[in-house]
């Protein structure tokens, strides 16, 4: 079969699908006489990803796939809450009945949300009452909550270990299917979990453990090869601990491919092989895994460390030894999920490439899915949103409920007309409940929540440093100065702009956009009106010929967070756009 006659495959990534209306055995909310197991809205505005949304998004994206005639759907991982019990089987029904009823097919690889070390671990989820209360639903009576209004303790919380977990859905691709063409794992042709096991050790060599990897390659349609990489790494941890206990092991939310390289190596020896194989065969090799292989944050590590300091995104990304291990094994095109950003990133050595397409998340901004399309020697990659799937009103009629007994401010969340602005609203939530409050130094998220885009324009345009603590007090003496502010109006006014339009835009606005378009890149612009681009704009360019100012200073400060947003915008498409597979060129 020619490549281009190859059917298109859609990915999902974190499709995070919670079973709003699930036996947790926990009575919940009584809608039309089912059950309601919903999540508290409070919760979602604290969290990366919202919560009871999942149960249509990811119904919404595959009635998508459907509607395009598609059959394939590589699911890159955390397609679960958090792999609960309860929530696996419900998820299974799901994708039972979609391939039941539609034929489709679906090719996984499991993320850090699915599925835990050899036996598992406990969870717990605060669930909502019909009063807005809540309830603590957890599969451990360990779990104390002292404000919760009641607890259920129950195993259907609990999340499986590896083989359970995969075994639970035994139809995602990790075990063999009558459909493949072909089908093997880095250890063979054998599907069994005792046949695909590998060895790995604590360093002071207290804890050592044989686990399983859920890798495989798989031929769904005549000459297409997906290599599914299980990136998940379960590095046990020093000291005394009882056998398979989940505090014997490192999460692998932020090990990824570095730790990959160092506990899993025979992958990367077998996806050599793999490659050889494909090349010497006339197939078309692409690879998949829940965690990036590349920087998906465009260069800006060096300044989120000085604006913001060591963040998870940091621990998260790639050294270049991973995309040079990758390229050395033959990898081109690899598609990743996990940090729930929109983006394409690119390494090049000598004659190769590697090409890494991020793929968001359903369940955050933005969300959107990927269809790729096949043409000769190219791959054609789509976007496509979610931004009119419809609000659940009883969910949001329950949200009030819960409002009203927290007194939580939630913006305009509960007023959005369709879940993309549903969505694009959370990560201004998020600026408020999140990161200013856990992740950006307090120095800096005082002065951020005091200020808007005129006293940035004001602060530019004063050419002494001044320290980050006193830049308020340097702000409001400025603009008690005619001749200063005069001279501001008039560049601005030399700019298409006026120092009112500026001022109406807060820096708490500015975060949720500058967030926007780190998550989103160019889709970010999707949610920012023009007008308010053209000013970040502006001060971009502004702030842009502060070098000299020394680091930490304020000036310095928001040099760095508007070059960031500006190479936000600046990377490789990843709306939409065609990759040439024999040369990498986007």
């Amino acid at each position: 079969m020619s490549s281009s006659q190859f059917p298109p495959i859609a990915i999902i990534a974190d499709a995070h699908f919670h079973d709003l209306y699930g036996d947790y055995d926990f009575s919940g909310i009584d809608v039309a006489g089912r059950n309601m197991s919903a999540r508290r809205l409070t919760d979602t505005v604290r969290s990366t990803r919202v919560f009871n949304e999942s149960y249509r998004a990811l119904r919404a994206a595959l009635d998508t796939v459907i509607e395009r005639g598609m059959k394939h759907v590589v699911l890159l991982g955390d397609y679960s809450d958090d792999g609960q019990a309860a929530t696996i089987r419900a998820l299974r029904e799901v994708l039972d009945g979609y391939t039941r009823d539609h034929g489709l097919n679906f090719i996984a690889t499991p993320g850090n949300h699915d599925i835990f070390g050899p036996t598992g671990r406990h969870h717990a989820k605060r669930l909502l009452n019909p009063d807005g209360t809540y309830t603590i639903v957890a599969s451990d009576g360990d779990f104390v909550d002292d404000d919760a209004d009641g607890m259920v303790t129950t195993d259907k919380m609990y999340c499986s270990g590896y083989p359970a977990g995969l075994s639970a859905l035994p139809d995602l691709g990790f075990f063999r299917k009558a459909s493949d063409l072909h089908w093997e794992t880095p250890f063979g042709a054998d599907d069994r979990p005792e046949r695909r096991l590998y060895a790995v050790r604590s360093e002071d060599g207290c804890n050592e453990y044989r686990l399983m990897d859920a890798s495989y390659l798989v031929e769904p349609e005549p000459g297409v090869w997906l290599l599914m990489i299980d990136a998940n790494v379960f590095e046990p941890r020093n000291g005394e601990f009882v056998e398979g206990h989940a505090g014997a092991f490192v999460d692998s939310t932020n090990a990824g491919w570095n730790a990959m390289l160092e506990h899993k190596a025979f992958i990367l020896d077998w996806a050599k092989d793999v490659a050889a194989r494909a090349r010497l065969n006339g197939k078309t090799l692409l690879a998949f895994s829940h965690y990036p292989a590349l920087d998906m944050l465009d260069g800006t590590m060096d300044d989120e460390l000085a604006v913001i300091g060591r963040t998870s995104s940091i621990e998260r990304i790639p050294s270049r030894a991973v995309a040079d291990a990758l390229m050395d094994a033959g990898i081109h095109i690899h598609f990743s999920g996990h940090l729930h950003v929109n983006d394409t990133a690119r390494a090049d050595r000598d004659d190769t490439f590697l090409i890494n397409i991020g793929v968001p998340s359903l369940v955050a901004f933005p969300p959107v899915f990927k269809i790729i399309t096949f043409g000769e020697d190219s791959l054609k990659v789509e976007t496509v949103a979610l931004d009119k799937v419809p609000i659940d009103p009883l969910l949001i009629e329950q949200y009030r409920v819960e409002i009203g007994v927290t007194g939580k401010k939630v913006g305009q969340i509960l007023d959005a007309p369709d879940y993309g602005t549903f969505i694009a609203e959370h990560v201004d939530q998020l600026v408020v409940h999140r990161y200013l409050r856990r992740e950006w130094p307090k120095d800096l998220a005082r002065v951020l929540a005091q200020i808007n885009l005129g006293d940035l324009a004001v602060l530019g345009h004063h050419h002494q440093a001044v320290a980050l603590a006193d830049a308020t007090v340097l702000l409001h003496a400025e603009r008690g100065r005619y001749e200063s502010m005069e001279r501001i109006r008039s560049a601005l006014r030399a700019a298409g702009l006026t120092l009112d339009e500026l001022d109406a835009i807060t820096c708490l606005k500015l975060l949720g956009d500058w967030y926007k378009l780190r998550l989103g890149s160019e889709l970010g612009l999707d949610r920012i009106p023009s007008d308010r681009m053209r000013m970040y704009r502006y001060l971009m360019e502004l702030f842009s010929d502060q070098s000299s100012v020394k680091s930490g200073e304020a000036q310095d400060t928001f040099m760095r967070l508007f070059r960031m947003m500006a190479r936000y915008l600046s990377g490789h498409p990843s709306r939409n756009f065609t990759i040439d597979l024999a040369t990498g060129k986007i």
